[in-house]
């Protein structure tokens, strides 16, 4: 995550506009402030840190109209973090120094000491970063535990909070593991009534030795759990520190522990279908077979997510154990359908994963609907409708490039449970739309004449900061000369580009060309960082990442100079591809961010997953945007989301001057469009 930059808010407290001017003037040229604000007087001290945001609060005490005690009253009533720091004559200061302390005060500062207020002042911004860094892991942390939470309902694993032995609160899945159909029902349940008498001892030295207060403990038992109608189950039981409601209390993990992976065959030779984990890394494995090094595909293959969609219903209903042995016998019938045509395997709770090699879309099409009228559950699992289908089956095709095998298998799954994006139009790194065969090979000759030829052009765009940034951003675009001299632009020719599989040389001549303009600008004293975008096929190739690092020794320029940008709908449909580029990206200092950010349902989720340092966000939302109160309301969230990230927002696609009020008010770092100027062939901000 990028490390904070914003520098504080000072207040200070003096009836001379002169005396806080130069109390800044001594700051600012030790670059510890930039912004201040001041009052005459302690009246209304806790509304104005309240409404201003002030982080810290200098007091000078000197001031004859300053009444320091009722300054130091008012501030102790307060109760707040905000650090105050006194500034006293020195011939006052050991009267004042026993108050002040009194009060809370941090420091208090001789008026005639300037380095004392400044290595004061320096101390209090460290603890204030520190508490912004704190505030920001502790909501990451809060948002890892649900996370796992939600991970271990899907993974079948009950979860409970457990304080001197008794249940303060379990998931709904814990309950249904022992056999209880409401949580309230196992709440008044000591543990120990769930554990097997022969490990009870080991569950109470568990419980006296686990040191609730050391977060980083953690241990694993392997216990036999009993249900209240007797029956018993091997489980594996992790326990660590945590907290319920502000109180310390054991979070305990209770994952059922398979004797043996499930099999399920039809005949001697039918296909094995292993259970989560050993299933999900056979999966990968298989999809590894047909690609190389390069994540060239040899051997084209198509993916199918085969899910049971009733079947979570039937084990709430029925019971775990009914529903995972009418699971198996649905892998028995699935596994008889497939026969020799493919790989299959159970990968979830859920759910199959199948590759076939050599389908095109027909065959591709036609076994995804044989599969869906034949593969059944048991007539035993509910009343049988032979209209609606017991499974929901996605599938698409890997040819030429391929992702990452996570990735592959995360389409397919999408795929399977309907999973779509918004879309509002094609911008200039966009595809284009498909072109008659006559017309694409024509563009695509235009294409190989300009790499041939040198008649690629670079244009720029520039991204301007709504906040006082003096760094000199811009956007890289892509233009083309024809044989005839014609000019096209991005959208004319990237579609085609892509499909006839000449993107990557497009995008590496893009790179390079970029990177050497920054090299030039930089030793020239420009301030100057260009964000170039990045296609599918580019980044799934493992060579980019080293033709980048090449360029950059070449030219001499920095990493944090050159900022690689991914449009969100491919990151979502590469999220394990990108998220090992990015960390590599990162370890060569480049800075990353997101395009048309905001089409997603969550996006806080890329947020979370990726290190990111700029979102840009759709062209669409700054259309019409002053008029539009759902837009402003849309924006707003998105632009207060990358805030609590610390990430910077750039909105694209501005067109008018009134989106630019609604985009400072709703704090916009950056914006970029038309309206303050079009793509330029020169670097020069025009008027």
């Amino acid at each position: 995550m990028p490390t904070p930059s914003q520098k504080p808010t000072l207040l200070i407290i003096t009836s001379e506009t002169s005396e806080a001017e130069r109390l800044m003037a001594v700051l600012r040229e030790a670059r510890l402030a930039e912004r201040s604000l001041s009052i005459p007087s302690a009246d209304h001290l806790d509304k104005v840190i309240a409404e201003r945001s002030c982080d810290l609060i200098l007091c000078c005490g000197y001031d004859r109209d300053v009444e320091v005690d009722k300054v130091l009253s008012a501030y102790k009533r307060l109760k707040t973090d905000v650090p105050l720091i006194l500034l006293a004559e020195p011939e006052h200061w050991e009267a004042d120094a026993g108050k002040a302390r009194r009060a809370g005060a941090r420091d208090i500062v001789r008026r005639a000491d300037p380095e004392h207020l400044r290595l004061s002042v320096t101390r209090e911004i460290a603890d204030w970063n520190a508490r912004r860094a704190a505030e920001a892991l502790n909501g990451r942390l809060a948002q890892c535990e649900q996370s796992t939470l939600r991970l271990t309902e899907i993974t079948g694993a009950g979860v409970a909070f457990v304080q001197d032995g008794l249940h303060i609160d379990v998931s709904a899945t814990y309950a249904r593991l022992f056999g209880q159909s409401a949580t309230e029902d196992v709440l008044s349940m000591p543990l120990l009534d769930l554990i097997a008498a022969e490990h009870h001892q080991a569950i109470r030295d568990l419980l006296k030795s686990t040191d609730l207060s050391d977060s980083s403990t953690t241990r694993l038992l392997d216990v036999t759990c009993q249900r209240v109608d007797a029956s018993r189950f091997e489980a594996r039981l992790l326990a660590s520190p945590s907290e319920f409601e502000g109180e310390p209390c054991l979070r305990l993990i209770l994952q059922p522990i398979e004797t043996a992976p499930a099999q399920v065959s039809a005949a001697p030779d039918a296909i094995s279908a292993t259970q989560g984990a050993a299933g999900m890394a056979a999966l990968i494995a298989e999809i590894e077979t047909h690609i190389d090094e390069q994540r060239l595909v040899t051997r084209p293959f198509a993916i199918f997510f085969i899910r049971v969609e009733k079947i979570l219903d039937v084990m709430h209903d029925m019971g775990l154990s009914l529903g995972l042995e009418l699971l198996d016998e649905f892998g028995g019938t699935l596994s008889a359908l497939v026969g020799e045509r493919g790989f299959l395997t159970r990968v979830s709770e859920d759910g199959f994963g199948l590759i076939v090699d050599g389908l095109d879309e027909l065959g591709a099409q036609t076994l995804a609907a044989e599969l869906s009228a034949q593969a059944r559950l048991p007539v035993r699992a509910a009343v049988q409708d032979t209209t609606v289908p017991d499974c929901q089956i996605g599938y698409f095709l890997v040819r030429d490039r391929a992702s990452a095998p996570e990735d592959i298998i995360n389409t397919a799954h999408r795929l399977c449970i309907g999973h779509r994006y918004d879309s509002d139009g094609v911008n200039e790194q966009e595809h284009s739309l498909t072109k008659g065969e006559d017309e694409e090979a024509a563009i695509a000759h235009k294409i190989e004449y300009a790499l041939r030829n040198d008649q690629l052009k670079l244009v720029y765009q520039p991204i301007i900061s709504l906040m006082g940034d003096n760094q000199e951003n811009y956007s890289v675009l892509l233009r083309l000369l024809d044989e005839d001299e014609n000019l096209l632009e991005a959208k004319d020719f990237i579609g085609t580009a892509t499909r006839c599989g000449l993107i990557e040389a497009l995008d590496k001549w893009t790179i390079r060309s970029a990177i050497e303009v920054i090299g030039k600008q930089r030793r020239a004293g420009h301030n100057l960082s260009l964000f170039v975008a990045l296609s599918e096929d580019t980044f799934k190739n493992p060579n980019t990442l080293l033709w980048i690092c090449d360029c950059l020794r070449e030219f001499d320029v920095r990493g944090n100079w050159l900022t690689i940008q991914f449009q969100e709908d491919v990151v979502v449909g590469n999220l394990a591809s990108i998220s090992k580029l990015v960390e590599t990206l990162r370890k060569i200092k480049c800075r990353v961010a997101i395009s048309r950010f905001g089409a997603t349902e969550r996006p806080e989720m890329l947020l979370q997953a990726l290190s990111l340092d700029f979102v840009l966000l759709r062209p669409a939302l700054a259309q019409g945007l002053a008029d539009d109160a759902a837009k402003q309301q849309r924006l707003l969230q998105l632009a207060t989301l990358a805030r609590e990230f610390n990430v910077k927002s750039v909105v694209t696609g501005v067109e008018d001057a009134r989106a630019l009020t609604v985009l400072w008010t709703a704090g916009v770092d950056y914006v970029q469009g038309n309206f303050l100027q079009r793509p330029s062939p020169t670097l020069e901000v025009q008027a």
